[in-house]
């Protein structure tokens, strides 16, 4: 079992990641009753912020300190929890139970907690100063080179097509404008995780407001200000990356813990498989509750869950007398706002071989995407594994816990 000394005055729990992961469980941990130290160590040099942000409002959207910091400096002070920008922590001694900081100083802990999240995934070939968008740093790169010009997105997912819409609401590129193009090298759009109805109306919705969008798209060469097709195809503007990340286990590879190409492996309460050390949010891989393969869940509520889950399991750990109770889904829920329509995605809707769909194309008003809703429950035979909604903000956290209440109790399979 993965344990750590009794929660005694002085125990001393060590985050490294300023996420909204190890953020969420450092503040679990204080607010259940643990009177140890907490210090979160960050790479950035800002305090917690919403990286959700920084998609939504690429240009328009305000990314001040006052606005998407996640609580007022003195907040953490108030609550004795040590937050420490600007420090990479570069390795970990589980036998000793220190981390190294950059600085060659040394660090102990009883219970420490990687919730390291990611780098953005680059494209094969492509320089590595390409557009992305995963810190503050970023957006800051990239609003210092969008302007009215051409912008060209890699990749039709979730991120990709938050940032064409974005760009292409801007108030800052009003009047003519450069041509917004997404490139997808899938035959659709979010063709991992919508069925094809859904995902033409999410197209319509973006080519109504006149960003091209182009499937198939097969990449031969990328540079900054252009993307080569294997066809000959040169699209010419800014370039944003948006093909996903690849999560930072190089702390967890080095301390010789249990990995996979999906993350840092976890079990159900995320502990990893050296006593001690948790993981937690996007770099964590999990039980999937139908396949028991170590999955990884990049969404922002599934890190936040996962917070108030490692602050949970550290607290019972430690031998704690309470701790925090709620029960932590195991479904996972992604949302996003594309214009005005709200799509949902919940579960794992590729596990599905069928679908049954509630759609209806009349309400609203302006064009058929503007008034596209609908409803679709994914089926891997007669099991609900997932569904998908678009227009009907209401309609995914209740189709959440219906998956859930029908997955197995952790611990009941085999």
């Amino acid at each position: 079992m993965n344990s750590v000394p009794d929660g005694r005055p002085g125990s001393s729990v060590v985050i490294v990641g300023t996420g909204v992961a190890g953020i969420t469980g450092a503040e679990t941990l204080r607010a259940n009753g643990f009177d140890g130290s907490i210090t979160v160590f960050g790479e950035e040099p800002h305090l917690p912020y919403r990286r959700t942000a920084l998609s939504k409002g690429i240009l328009d959207g305000d990314v001040s300190d006052a606005k998407i910091t996640l609580r007022p400096p003195g907040y953490w002070d108030e609550r004795g929890i040590r937050i420490v920008p600007s420090v990479r922590v570069t390795g970990v001694d589980a036998a000793s139970r220190t981390v190294e900081l950059a600085d060659g100083s040394v660090v102990g802990y009883d219970a420490l907690v990687l919730a390291t999240g990611g780098t953005a995934r680059h494209l094969p070939g492509a320089p590595s100063d390409l557009l992305s968008l995963r810190t503050r740093h970023d957006i800051d790169r990239a609003r210092a080179r969008i302007d009215s010009g051409p912008v060209v997105i890699v990749g039709g997912g979730l991120i990709g097509l938050e940032i064409a819409a974005a760009v292409a609401s801007s108030e800052q590129r009003a009047g003519p404008t450069g041509q917004i193009t997404v490139l997808e090298a899938a035959g659709s759009l979010l063709s991992r995780v919508v069925p094809d109805t859904v995902a033409e109306a999410v197209a319509t919705l973006h080519r109504d407001r006149g960003v091209q969008i182009v499937t198939d798209a097969r990449i031969t060469a990328a540079d900054a200000g252009e993307v080569t097709l294997s066809d000959g195809t040169r699209v010419t503007g800014t370039v944003i990356g948006a093909i996903g990340m690849q999560p930072d286990t190089a702390l967890a590879d080095a301390a010789g813990l249990r990995v996979s190409p999906a993350g840092i492996v976890v079990d159900e309460a995320l502990r990893t498989s050296t006593p001690g050390i948790y993981a937690a949010g996007d770099v964590a891989a999990r039980p999937h509750p139908l396949t028991g393969e170590p999955m990884r869940a990049e969404q922002w509520l599934t890190a936040t869950e996962h917070g108030k889950l490692v602050a949970m399991t550290i607290a019972a750990d430690l031998g704690l007398a309470t701790g925090p109770s709620t029960p932590i889904p195991r479904v996972p829920l992604a949302w996003s706002m594309q214009y005005s329509s709200n799509i949902q995605m919940v579960g794992w809707p590729a596990m599905a071989n069928r679908f049954d769909m509630d759609v209806d194309a009349s309400t609203g008003s302006g064009t058929c995407a503007d008034g596209f809703a609908a409803t679709v429950r994914c089926f891997d035979d007669d099991r609900l594994v997932g569904a998908v909604c678009m227009g009907r903000g209401g309609a995914g956290r209740a189709l959440r816990t219906e998956i859930e209440d029908t997955l197995e109790p952790v611990g009941a399979a085999g």
